[in-house]
């Protein structure tokens, strides 16, 4: 049993260059969320919120187009 309803995550943004397309997320309810994890959102969440967490992404030196994206790493977890 949950006793808590709000989680809140204190993050560090990173912007990372990756190949077009490489990126891949799952989603996750935000109780499950863990530290260390890269997460495309930042912010305060509902304990049942699903937030989408990277679960990989290429980075290569050839030709292939490239995309900027922002992510937050997860530093710290707060349970209220």
């Amino acid at each position: 049993m949950m006793d808590y309803s709000i989680v809140r995550v204190d993050v560090e943004e990173k912007e990372i260059i990756i190949d077009k397309g490489s990126l891949k997320t799952k989603r996750k309810f935000s109780f499950l969320l863990e530290e260390g994890e890269l997460i495309l959102e930042k912010g305060e969440f509902w304990a049942n919120d699903e937030v989408e967490v990277v679960v990989s992404y290429s980075h290569s030196d050839d030709k292939r187009p490239k995309e900027k994206i922002k992510v937050y790493k997860i530093k710290k977890i707060e349970r209220f």
